[in-house]
């Protein structure tokens, strides 16, 4: 019954590409949003059904989706909408600047709606191979996404961006080779032993040296994917060279993707061979990560850059937070992880939107937004307090919840130094937003008109994160409860 419903969610897009690839104009857009209808109209029954029932299987058994797939599922198609509402407004802008070339219009949306579809098939599969091919076509496709407008600088970017991620998931390969190599000598040459499910039932019984192997490559690899320090360096050239729409998914979705993948080798870990190992890893490289992004938010000047360093500040600190576990811990990651996701796509928007009005990325350029681009300067500034934390965001409650949860669960070090790091972090935001909001205005090349349909697409974002800092709905905190309940069914 559910294999028509997930076959409308993949093949819509990957379809629609093909459709897309040779078309321009309005022709092209109706195109790309008829084929985002049509997987997001799929995705939301899913969605709601992995919820409803706790999982949803098809195709017998290749597609498995249960709460925390369904979340990032829905993550993704909330992203994604929000990209594609931008891309028309964006792409027009570089077509008149001679940023792109005409053909480049159907190739921008053929490569986007083939990304979406890509990102789609990461938390539906239950097979972790299945789950390495899925991550490895995000990297090709993004990659020629990022290198779009072939300037020497996108294009140096995409290729760092293409060989590093392809160098990490090779590392993601070998994880996933001795996750089977621990299965196989459980239940012989079978067709799940790789299946994510079959893993967490057995994993009591799995070689444990397997199983630490399996996670340190799944580690390298995904943790490059993620942008975890030090295998972070490709992200701040790929996200800020990429058209704004495609930085709001790679940061807001793809990471997310990435470390939806090293979850659930984590889980295996914990469930094989205890907290311990997996955990301490993942909270190490997670507080290096906030620690080396630190010092390049401050002296960053580049605001699209400084937006791909703070991504890096956050993926650190969900890694820190699933390494605490414990269910407040854990309650926080998973809020945290939609509302950085939202948050973060609607800067890189209002980033864009500033970039081509100023014509130029410099942060000491964009200034005196609030009279020279007062609706993107406005979600800027307001979008970098609600990512730092500052009530009422729904932000401060997650990073409030993982560092009080890492305090219970014994980490008493690691989670004062998150509070620390997370409290400098705010401070070097908050000066460049101040500056960008309020400083002296700079010089701007496109006047800014008011667009009603910018102004709903980069406010209504915003307010739901910070509603979310005062109210929850219910139907959130049951599936947040869900979510919880997967990550720390293994006692992590």
């Amino acid at each position: 019954m559910n294999d028509p419903v997930v076959a409308i969610l993949v093949l819509a897009p990957a379809v629609g590409g093909l459709a897309a690839w040779r078309m321009r104009g309005q022709t092209v857009e109706l195109i790309a949003f008829a084929a985002y209808v049509a997987a997001c109209s799929a995705g939301v029954g899913l969605i709601l059904a992995a919820f409803q029932t706790g999982h949803v299987t098809a195709f017998g058994g290749i597609v498995s989706i249960d709460a925390l797939g369904a979340y990032v599922l829905a993550l993704t198609l909330i992203v994604a909408g929000l990209a594609l509402w931008a891309s028309p407004r964006y792409i027009r802008h570089e077509l008149a600047s001679d940023g792109l070339r005409p053909h480049d219009e159907g190739h921008y949306y053929a490569l986007f709606l083939w990304f979406m579809a890509t990102l789609i098939t990461v938390p539906i599969v239950d097979n972790l191979g299945l789950l390495w091919v899925a991550i490895e076509a995000t990297t090709v496709v993004s990659a020629l996404l990022v290198g779009i407008n072939r300037s020497p600088d996108a294009i140096e970017a995409a290729w760092k961006y293409l060989i590093l991620g392809t160098i990490g998931v090779g590392f993601a390969l070998l994880a996933t080779l001795f996750a089977y190599a621990s299965s196989v000598q459980v239940l012989g040459e079978s067709s799940d032993a790789l299946n994510w499910t079959r893993l967490m039932s057995i994993a009591p019984t799995l070689n444990p040296s397997l199983l630490r192997l399996s996670f340190v490559f799944a580690l390298a690899g995904y943790g490059t994917k993620i942008g975890l320090v030090p295998f972070h360096t490709w992200l701040p050239d790929a996200h800020s060279q990429a058209p704004s729409p495609v930085s709001a998914l790679l940061s807001g979705v793809s990471l997310v993707a990435a470390l939806y993948a090293l979850i659930r080798f984590h889980l295996v870990a914990v469930a094989g061979i205890g907290p311990g190992f997996s955990s301490t890893l993942l909270v190490a490289f997670g507080l290096l990560s906030m620690a080396v992004a630190l010092p390049f938010m401050i002296r960053q000047e580049d605001v699209k850059r400084l937006l791909a360093y703070s991504s890096i500040e956050h993926m650190g600190l969900l890694a820190v937070g699933v390494g605490f576990g414990g269910p407040l811990a854990l309650l926080g990651v998973a809020l945290h992880m939609g509302l950085h996701a939202v948050t973060k796509a609607t800067l890189f928007l209002s980033a864009g939107e500033l970039v081509q009005q100023y014509g130029s990325r410099r942060l000491s350029a964009i200034r005196g937004t609030i009279t020279a681009a007062p609706v993107a300067g406005v979600a800027l500034g307001g979008g970098i307090v609600l990512l730092g934390g500052l009530p009422p965001s729904g932000i401060f409650v997650t990073e409030f919840a993982i560092v009080v949860g890492g305090v219970t669960q014994g980490f008493f070090p690691a989670a004062a130094a998150t509070a620390l790091l997370l409290a400098l972090c705010f401070v070097a935001l908050a000066v460049h937003g101040s500056r960008i909001v309020w400083g002296h205005p700079g010089p701007v090349l496109a006047a800014s008109n008011f667009d009603i349909g910018l102004a709903l697409r980069l406010a209504a974002p915003l307010l739901a994160v910070a509603v979310l800092g005062l109210w929850t709905p219910g139907p959130l905190i049951s599936a947040l409860e869900s979510i919880k309940a997967i990550l720390g069914a293994t006692g992590a």
